[in-house]
């Protein structure tokens, strides 16, 4: 931890208590309309943490910080009350019966609406929800708090996540990617990058009448992101501090005692028949058996993943000062993170401010700003072998590392056991082809990612007339990386020296040669947009809204890199430092552009009848001219029979609502230029493909290199959806429950062409992509005296169905077809264990594999032939079938809550159900480069007629094709609940933190990714993307132990 962050957290604090406050003691009664008192209502101090509730007579009695303090009264199925103290002693309040739970206000498009009004698809996340977890990536936060938004963190990285986020399944299936428009105050940023502490609500606008006003940037939804504003009255002051220490939430346990290990891969050795030279000798197996006991240092048991995977400590500041006088309101938001990396060589740190401020300028004229910045710098180990040049930079590291460690067998450890510090290349040759991962992590060089960025959004609003106003904002988006990867040599030694006491020299990775690689990114974006807002009731039944507006924005893209090896000093992270003959470098640069027209319409009718429309026509520097312009339509109804004369005998509806919508979206997220001729620039003067011979001299040379299309248009996402929101008893059960169908058409891709035309395929407007689903949001909440809680859950189910795609694809164990969900997993279908040789010789001819399967081999189903029935012949061209699983049938999450005076206490689950994953390589495979193997290979696989039916008998994978087929053995079922957080809290007294000189004190304790249920492959985590590759090597996340201090003065 560095001395400075700790030292100005600890003088922060220091700070907070060294002041003053001034006490007044206020009393009073609480009564409902009819003069019954209420218990149980929560009076709290404005601005602050300063409460206490109402006895069961109504009473209450409160100590504020100042005369001019105003209380706020609130109770479940009652309005809201703020009541200013002006220096009174007794302060007595009635409360009205509210029957609008739904009444607060939801930041939608350009604007806010209430609720209670809304006719589309709207989510909102609250501030305390995404606060309550203690993840350091804000977009993780957000994981299962709300129907329809599927959000899966495909790493532990510190800093590098790699989370993909969906709305509403996979949108499409082009270069444009199903990731969603994020808005931070209404301009587009970087959700990872802003400190959740900043944050005051989170709106997901799900379906076209929501997101249509944002027209070919909402294809996939949007997600906007309101942060913390100023308020007028006392300067509020408030400091948060976190600790938390890391753990791995699964570890793979794999067979790391030797003996077993030995033994275990001569039993292989005899099975496959594979890789015979591996086989340990009685000798060696018996020199482990004694040595463990008499010299466990020299021959040891050793799991690889201890050395690499650590306890990794996060520290997390935040200090917020909010306040305002005489129309100027002003809101700061100051983070610090620290994150240490579970594995070695791996870190992050970010620096963090949001500035937020307002000021009427006089009368009409209102002026403000909203600035988020950060400055992030993360670490990570470096790829020492099959990438050079800037290559270094993309690879993915610490995956390497993963796999490196499960590979090490435990017959050696890391360092030698002379106590030299050297590193071990291997204790037996058939493992000299592996990297020792603590020597690439500790003295193979590293990367640094060193990130900066801004948001700055300056905007003006005016009062033009009563109901009338007006909006000009602008935003300038800054952001640029400086990544460095350094790969120096690194020397591993044999782990047993030789007859003369020498440890000879085994492996020497990165070939000798220190490398270094260096790219910079830079991003900019330009936004600006003016808006008519106008409000008009017209007697007291009629209300109408209408807003227009127009946008024009600008992206740019430039990237340069460089490399040079041969670096004489693995302490040098300079270019300079190498030979420039060594050097190479490339760059890339692209932008766009975008104008648009937008405008919405609400009437409502005694808000009763709800009706809206809204449309954006837009233009993209991405299409040809000729199909630039697109116009984006969308209309939605809502009828809110609870407001229904009908219904007013029915006392335990409070609110009860039908709503429709249908719209239509675009994305212009398609890549750069698609449409244009695609010119290859030869870059070298021995380029014999592309230089030409003008005089006896060559010439640089031009060629074309793909079929160009100047006819694409817009994809288009259609979404219907229907709905209905209900409150009842007071609201304390409330919900609601949307189906959609939402379809993608126009769908880009490249043409299918055969190979002879010698160019690229163009790209066409030819698929269709469909998505339909359920939504269901249920809670319940009630408060008995001092004694409050709440559950809510949400759950969401949809299909993906591919309706036009041309002829089917096959790539790897993923099928793309018509009326499949698209990448439907396309293996064959495993049928039990051969448990005999009669099984073998009757069973149906494996034409899948030159190695004749035995008993013990995994069994596949003859599903067909050429003529479509089965033909006793097992191949890949007739006998593999579609898997569902790559979409989950349902996702899901629950939160629970409960408070008693001063107790809080939070539990919050998630999972997904119907999944299916596809895993092979280390951590799964056995003996793949000889790695030590899962358990379960040891404990489930067949050893012998009738012992197993599902897992095979243990094999040597390199090369052994009767198992290592893409089947239904290798799709791992990873649904899962996991607990993702649980949080007990308590807030002092209020006369306990004036004593220190605080308006509120605030301690918790709190454990993130607690348990996971899961039928998954043993220790591998069911939390991540579907994909054909080793991801059993995956940056593990991590359970998090937390304790935390928020103190406000």
């Amino acid at each position: 931890m560095n001395p400075l962050r700790t030292s100005l957290g600890l003088g922060v604090i220091l700070l907070l208590f060294s002041n003053a406050t001034w006490a007044q003691q206020v009393s009073g009664k609480v009564s409902a309309d009819d003069g019954e008192a209420l218990p149980g209502v929560n009076v709290i101090v404005d601005g602050t943490s300063i409460g206490t509730t109402t006895d069961a007579s109504g009473q209450y009695t409160l100590s504020v910080g100042s005369p001019n303090a105003v209380l706020v009264f609130s109770f479940i199925g009652y309005t809201t009350q703020r009541v200013a103290v002006d220096n009174k002693t007794v302060v007595n309040v009635t409360l009205l019966p509210d029957i609008q739970t739904l009444n607060e206000v939801v930041v939608v498009g350009y604007g806010t609406q209430k609720k209670v009004n809304l006719t589309a698809a709207v989510s909102t996340v609250s501030s305390e929800e995404i606060v309550s977890r203690q993840a350091p990536n804000t977009v993780s936060l957000l994981q299962g708090r709300t129907p329809g938004l599927q959000i899966v963190q495909n790493s532990g990285l510190p800093g590098a996540e790699d989370n993909q986020i969906r709305i509403r399944g996979q949108g499409t299936f082009s270069s444009a990617g199903s990731n969603p428009l994020v808005l931070i105050d209404g301009v587009e940023g970087k959700l990872e990058l802003l400190n959740p502490n900043v944050i005051e609500d989170i709106s997901v606008l799900k379906d076209a009448a929501s997101a249509a006003i944002y027209g070919s940037r909402a294809a996939n939804g949007v997600i906007l992101v309101t942060t913390k504003k100023g308020k007028e009255g006392r300067l509020n002051i408030e400091y948060n501090y976190n600790y938390s220490l890391q753990d791995p939430s699964i570890k793979i346990d794999r067979v790391t005692n030797s003996v077993e290990y030995m033994e275990l891969m001569n039993k292989a050795i005899d099975y496959s028949g594979r890789q015979t030279q591996w086989r340990y000798t009685d000798a060696q197996i018996e020199a482990y058996r004694q040595g463990s006991v008499t010299n466990p240092a020299q021959y040891p048991s050793a799991d690889w993943t201890s050395y690499l995977i650590r306890k990794a400590p996060i520290h997390k500041h935040y200090l917020g000062i909010n306040g305002g006088k005489g129309g100027t309101t002003f809101n700061v938001g100051l983070g610090v993170l620290d994150e240490t990396g579970l594995l070695l060589a791996t870190d992050y740190s970010r620096y963090d401010a949001q500035v937020n401020f307002k000021t009427n300028l006089g009368g009409r004229v209102t002026f403000g700003s909203n600035i988020s910045m950060a400055k992030g710098k993360r670490h990570d180990s470096a790829l020492t072998t099959g990438n050079t040049g800037p290559q270094l930079i993309d690879s993915n590291s610490s995956e390497d590392q993963m796999l490196s460690a499960y590979a090490a067998p435990p017959t050696s450890t890391p360092l030698l056991a002379d106590g030299s510090g050297r590193f071990t290349a291997y204790a037996f040759q058939n493992k000299g082809g592996n990297k020792n991962p603590i020597a690439i992590a500790t003295d193979g060089g590293g990367k640094e990612f060193v990130n900066n960025y801004i948001l700055f959004t300056p905007y003006i609003d005016v009062k033009i007339l009563e109901g009338l106003t007006a909006q000009v904002k602008g935003s300038v988006r800054f952001q640029e990386e400086m990544a460095k990867a350094l790969v120096v040599s690194s020397v591993g030694y044999e782990f047993f020296p030789d007859a003369n006491g020498v440890y000879n020299q085994g492996a020497i990775w990165n070939g000798g040669a220190n490398s270094l690689a260096q790219r910079n990114t830079r991003e900019n974006q330009y936004t600006l947009f003016g808006t008519l807002n106008y409000t008009k009731t017209i007697g007291s039944d009629h209300h109408i809204t209408g807003l227009a507006g127009f946008q024009q924005e600008s992206f740019r893209y430039d990237r340069l890199d460089a490399y040079r090896t041969k670096l004489p000093s693995k302490q040098l992270w300079e270019l300079a430092a190498g030979p420039a003959a060594s050097q190479t470098t490339g760059s890339d640069a692209y932008e766009w552009a975008l104008r648009s027209f937008f405008g919405r319409a609400n009437y409502d009718y005694k808000d009763r009848y709800l009706f809206e429309a809204s449309f954006r026509y837009d233009a993209s520097s991405r299409f040809p001219e000729s199909n630039r312009w697109a116009f984006f339509p969308s209309l939605s109804g809502g009828w809110r029979l609870s407001e229904e004369s009908f219904m007013t005998g029915i006392s335990w509806i409070d609110e009860l609502k039908l709503r429709g919508s249908w719209g239509q979206l675009g994305n212009q997220n398609i890549g750069n230029y698609p449409y244009q001729d695609i010119l290859h620039i030869s870059t070298a003067p021995d380029d014999e493909v592309l230089d030409y011979n003008f005089g006896g001299v060559l010439t640089q040379g031009i060629s074309k290199r793909s079929l160009n299309n100047t006819n694409i248009r817009w994809e288009t996402t259609t979404v219907t959806d229907l709905g209905l929101d209900f409150a009842l008893f007071n609201a304390k059960l409330f919900g609601s429950v949307d189906w959609y169908k939402k379809t993608t058409k126009d769908i880009l891709r490249s043409l299918q062409v055969p190979d002879h035309i010698g160019l690229e395929a163009p790209t066409i407007n030819d698929g269709i992509l469909e998505n339909t689903g359920w939504e269901f949001i249920l809670g319940y909440r009630n408060k008995i005296g001092d004694f409050s809680y709440s559950v809510n859950g949400n759950l969401e189910t949809y299909r993906n169905k591919l309706i036009r795609f041309g002829a089917r694809e096959i790539s790897g164990v993923n099928i793309r077809q018509e009326g499949l969900p698209y990448n439907t997993y396309y293996v064959l279908l495993q049928d039990g264990i051969y448990q005999n040789q009669n099984e073998v010789t009757n069973g149906p001819t494996p034409a899948y594999t030159s190695i004749l399967p035995q008993p013990g081999d995994l069994r596949f189903k003859d599903i067909s032939g050429p003529d479509g029935v089965p033909d006793g012949v097992v191949d890949l061209t007739y006998d593999r079938a579609p898997v569902e699983g790559v979409f989950p049938k349902f996702n899901y999450g629950m939160n629970l809550s409960a408070s008693y005076k001063g107790f809080d206490l939070s539990v919050f689950v998630q999972g997904v159900y119907g999944r299916k994953t596809y895993v092979t390589g280390w951590g799964v495979s056995p003996f793949n480069q000889a790695s030590a193997p899962p358990s379960w290979w040891k404990t489930d696989a067949w050893d012998g007629e009738g012992t197993s039916n599902s897992v095979p008998h243990i094999y040597v994978d390199s090369g052994y094709t009767p198992n290592s087929q893409n089947s239904t053995f290798w799709l791992g079922n990873s649904s899962y609940l996991r607990l993702k957080n649980v949080q007990l809290g308590y807030t002092l007294p209020v006369a306990w933190s004036q004593k220190v000189k605080l308006q509120s004190l605030r301690v918790y304790t709190a454990a993130d990714n607690l348990v996971t249920f899961t039928k998954f492959f043993q220790g591998l985590d069911p939390e991540r993307t579907a994909t054909n590759s080793a991801r059993a090597a995956i940056y593990p996340q991590s359970t998090i132990y937390s304790f935390g201090v928020r103190a406000t003065l």
